[in-house]
């Protein structure tokens, strides 16, 4: 008999076990899709904005399968610290917002699969409400894409066309230039607001060099 009630309370556990985590997956999904979504509309980072914020849900959500597993057996837990301890990422973090996301995503992940729901939640709106408002009381614009730009121009119309391309853009970054014959190859990666006129920025382009020769694709897209 004794047994029995033994067995019946293991399984009551486990199924509140299991409908919890349920729950906090689930929470847990919604929240690091609203940081993904959030870094990809008012994150001021360039270059792969986008494709970062798609993958961001992803690592919350193994962050939190990770620590819902080895929460409960310390074995598990000294196993994964070593396991770890041997993993080396080598691709540099280029943008530091993007490092800032990746730590809140990660934390998001943990809290969740730690259990502690509630304060995770508020934490994070807070933190999300924060980068808002500090975002608008800077003036900064809404982005509404990102572009990869090569632009073939002489060398001496260089500076020139920077500056077109600074005051047309919301920002900008090169990413590297090449020297072909007489003329230099820059590519620009650009993030443009809702409003933005590419007719405009064509035409400002070809008045400052008549040899110009460009391309634009959407970032992320191979030329």
């Amino acid at each position: 008999m004794q047994n029995l009630n033994d067995l019946l309370s293991v399984q009551q556990f486990a199924e509140q076990s299991i409908s919890a985590v349920l729950v906090n997956l689930f929470l847990c999904m919604m929240l690091v899709s609203l940081v993904g979504w959030f870094y990809k509309k008012y994150s001021r980072s360039l270059g792969g904005k986008t494709h970062i914020g798609a993958i961001l849900p992803l690592i919350g959500l193994t962050v939190f399968m990770v620590i819902t597993v080895v929460k409960s057996s310390l074995a598990l837990s000294l196993g994964l610290v070593g396991a770890l301890s041997i993993v080396r990422f080598r691709t540099p973090i280029k943008e530091p917002e993007e490092l800032g996301y990746l730590f809140l995503t990660i934390a998001v992940g943990l809290g969740f699969g730690a259990g502690f729901s509630l304060i995770t939640t508020v934490i994070t709106i807070a933190i999300l409400a924060y980068l808002y408002f500090v975002g608008t009381s800077r003036g900064s614009s809404k982005v509404d894409g990102e572009y990869t730009l090569l632009v073939k121009l002489s060398q001496n119309k260089y500076n020139e066309v920077t500056d077109i391309i600074d005051q047309k853009v919301t920002a900008y970054k090169i990413i590297r230039t090449e020297n072909v014959d007489e003329k230099i190859s820059v590519y620009f990666n650009i993030s443009v607001s809702e409003d933005f006129n590419f007719q405009e920025l064509i035409d400002d382009l070809k008045n400052s060099d008549e040899g110009i020769d460009f391309n634009m694709v959407e970032s992320g897209v191979n030329w």
